[in-house]
């Protein structure tokens, strides 16, 4: 039987300036076409509405289904969820809360609904792996009754990621003979940066929260700050909700710290003083979530890398991991030079000395998210 006759599933991943797609055999999860695209929302609309009429073109046959990733949806569990007029709702619902992200798929779902009305759509929730944080991890100190229609917790964010990495640590370990971690810190590192922490095949903690502006330093979100710098820039400099909103989630992160556009890339190439000041700052952060999850655990077995910063820029990884020598924590300067690229993927980052072990594990959201698909039995 050819491709073009076998069942096909289409995966839809818009981010907040970007949309990924790839149409997958529904029995293995092998891609058969993928295509990327950058822009704002209405760009990406309109690439969208192209990519279909493409496929069209080609002949190809109408997927069995399409799959969203969905940044937040309140509290979810890590399964596929049909897009009926409830769910749709309730998208729509936490769209405040991931503004970049909600209304983009919201308009990428009505696309792929006006061009095949009778295809079933999935979403895949992206806070699902963390569901069932322990108390102590996902609640705040804060008055129960505050906000009953969006109840404050941590939700967390970037589960498809981390669930990748932690499922690429498995088999990393079990290839180099190694028992697999029962503590394991997985590193997001991309334009968005969170760190999550395992005890065996459970998320305990992680750095996101209430909405992905909390944790790390970011490409242009701010990360932790004091509360009392957002009261104080409300109050004393007059700053209008929505004048707030942009500094923190646009101008803020490695943008404030001296690239505009918060790219990496653009800090690395910043002159000398500037790009070690900023990068020293960002890893700085890095390395306090990894310590605070260490004590969280116990202790570490094994931390892993991944994302757009965290897969290619080896010098971002020698910054995180500077340091850390104390603590069993010993990367392989020249294993880590030459572990960038695709090619140099899935690599053994640790020294022989080093207790901890350390991977670099690329992230393949597209692949969980048929993971989960396949869970429904379809």
């Amino acid at each position: 039987m050819s491709r073009k006759s076998e069942a096909t599933i289409l995966l839809c991943n818009g981010g907040s300036s970007s949309l990924k797609l790839a149409q997958v055999l529904a029995d293995d999860g092998r891609c058969v076409w993928q295509q990327g695209f950058e822009g704002d929302v209405d760009t990406l609309c309109a690439s969208l509405r192209q990519a279909l009429e493409t496929l069209v073109s080609k002949n190809q046959s109408m997927p069995q289904a399409v799959l969203h990733r969905i940044v937040h949806a309140g509290l979810v569990a890590e399964t596929p969820g049909l897009l009926d007029a409830a769910l749709l709702e309730r998208i729509s619902h936490w769209a405040p809360l991931a503004p970049l992200h909600n209304h983009l798929a919201l308009q990428l779902i009505d696309i792929i609904a006006a061009h095949w009305p009778e295809l079933p759509q999935y979403a895949i929730f992206d806070s699902g792996l963390y569901a069932h944080l322990p108390d102590v991890a996902s609640h705040y100190a804060l008055p129960a009754d505050l906000s009953p229609r969006w109840p404050l917790r941590r939700y967390g964010f970037h589960g498809l990621a981390h669930r990748s990495q932690w499922r690429n640590v498995q088999r990393l370990s079990q290839e180099a003979g190694r028992v697999a971690p029962r503590r394991l810190i997985t590193l997001q590192l991309g334009s968005g940066c969170s760190v999550t922490t395992w005890r065996d095949d459970q998320a305990i903690d992680t750095t996101m929260g209430f909405t992905p502006l909390e944790g790390l330093v970011m490409s242009t979100r701010s990360g932790s700050i004091d509360p009392g710098i957002v009261l104080h820039l409300l109050r004393q400099e007059k700053l209008t909700v929505d004048q707030l909103d942009s500094v923190l989630s646009r101008r803020s992160g490695l943008a404030a710290l001296g690239a505009g556009n918060g790219d990496m890339r653009a800090v690395l190439a910043l002159e000398p003083v500037r790009a070690e000041a900023a990068l020293a700052h960002y890893a700085m952060q890095i390395r306090k979530s990894v310590g605070a999850a260490i004590a969280v655990l116990g202790g570490v077995d094994a931390i892993s890398v991944g994302g757009g910063v965290g897969e290619h820029q080896p010098v971002v990884r020698q910054a995180v991991f500077a340091g850390l020598d104390d603590l069993g924590i010993v990367l392989d300067a020249e294993r880590n030079r030459h572990a960038e690229g695709h090619a140099a993927l899935h690599a053994n980052l640790h020294a022989k000395e080093s207790v901890v072990a350390l991977w670099l594990c690329p992230v393949d959201e597209m692949d969980e998210m048929w993971r989960q698909y396949k869970i429904l039995g379809c």
